[in-house]
């Protein structure tokens, strides 16, 4: 019986990370055929729109996604009505502001991604909220499985760069959540529902784009120093890294989060870390090692020069990989505040390393050297601000 409850517990987690350790295995499968479709430089543009999008993603609906998660039955099919119009109207001002700086391709898949985005989130927070948590895994799934099928099916028909076949798959799964949501009239006509959930919009809101701003200003930096081919580099190689941090960080977090809120003590949580950090330092330790030749046979011929980004980024994400049990702690004791200050401090801090390392450098591919040192600064901040606890 006693296993029974834990199975049924736990069930929802255990679907949900299954689905996205699913999602992460198709997209990093198609890596290696992606590279050789599609050139360095259009994934250089693939980057900074994914970068863009999953900023602008955050604020677009106001985060009316996040409030279907506790908001009166009632309410719930009216905020999705709100947040769709909403982030509607986001896209189209997205749309008209970027002019100025992107050319119309990247325009237009920045603003189907970003509603693409908002409008999953929102119907999948919606049947999340009711406990539907098998169709929100397949949900997951099918969001996966749409980008990559397209990516790599249309070059076969069509002369298409990989921003042009995003923002179709954008548009697919547009049309698909939409006409379920009509079909099945998960949606009130309102106005005024948004109102009654500002704490979302005005407190949920600055940490969401916060964090998000300071994962992606890399691209940004990147982009307009160096050029996208850089960033194309930049994005694969962060992409193969934070896999591991992506099917496991977060699953281990809330492991810890539970752990500490029944007992902990700081002893505990330098022993874990210790523990993360030895099991997982040969993983990010092989990219020292591993020649350029055997980077060239997984993403193509046309990736020469890759070992290096690798070389730069790995011991930052090693650093991130250490992260939870730390950072579990503070959540666990209701001390959220103290990483949201802890943030702040690394991204002006990060803004420094970009600036000194711009004038100390002359091969501005050491632009990148800020990430990793101030990833290591931020999670080891984290822990050092445990340790003092003792």
């Amino acid at each position: 019986m006693n296993v029974q409850n834990l199975i049924a517990k736990y069930k929802s987690i255990g679907i949900i990370t299954l689905s996205l350790l699913v999602g992460a295995i198709i997209t990093f499968i198609a890596l290696p055929f992606l590279t050789r479709l599609y050139s360095v430089h259009d994934f250089g543009e693939y980057g900074v729109v994914l970068a863009l999008v999953s900023v602008l993603s955050t604020i677009a609906n106001l985060r009316l996604d996040q409030a279907q998660l506790i908001a009166k039955e009632e309410d719930q099919k009216k905020l999705i009505f709100e947040g769709f119009i909403i982030s509607l109207l986001f896209c189209i001002i997205t749309a008209i502001t970027l002019i100025y700086f992107f050319n119309l391709n990247m325009i237009v898949a920045i603003s189907f991604g970003i509603l693409s985005n908002t409008l999953v989130q929102c119907l999948y927070n919606y049947k999340f909220s009711r406990e539907e948590e098998l169709f929100c895994a397949g949900l997951n799934i099918f969001r996966s499985l749409v980008v990559v099928f397209v990516q790599l099916v249309l070059p076969s028909f069509l002369s298409i760069s990989l921003i042009n076949s995003y923002a179709i798959s954008s548009i697919l799964i547009i049309f698909v959540v939409l006409g379920y949501i009509l079909l099945n009239q998960l949606y009130n006509v309102s106005w005024r529902s948004f109102k009654n959930y500002k704490d979302f919009i005005f407190s949920n809101t600055p940490h969401a784009l916060l964090n998000s701003f300071s994962h992606n200003l890399p691209y940004y930096i990147v982009s307009h120093f160096i050029g996208y081919q850089a960033v194309g580099y930049y994005s694969i190689v962060e992409r193969t890294l934070r896999l591991p941090i992506n099917l496991m960080s977060q699953t281990i977090r809330q492991y810890y989060i539970r752990k500490f809120k029944k007992e902990s003590s700081v002893e505990d949580v330098l022993r874990n870390s210790i523990f993360l950090s030895v099991i997982s330092l040969p993983f990010f330790a092989v990219f020292f090692v591993l020649p350029e030749s055997f980077y060239l046979m997984i993403f193509g011929k046309e990736w020469i020069g890759i070992s290096i980004y690798f070389k730069i980024l790995a011991l930052g994400y090693w650093a991130v990989f250490c992260n939870p049990p730390s950072s579990a702690y503070l959540i666990a004791k209701r001390e959220s505040n103290i990483l949201l200050k802890l943030q702040i401090i690394e991204l002006i801090f990060k803004f420094l390393l970009f600036i000194f390392l711009f004038f100390t450098f002359a091969n501005k591919i050491y632009l990148l050297l800020a990430v990793p040192i101030s990833l290591i600064f931020y999670n080891f901040s984290i822990l050092y601000i445990v340790r003092r606890r003792s």
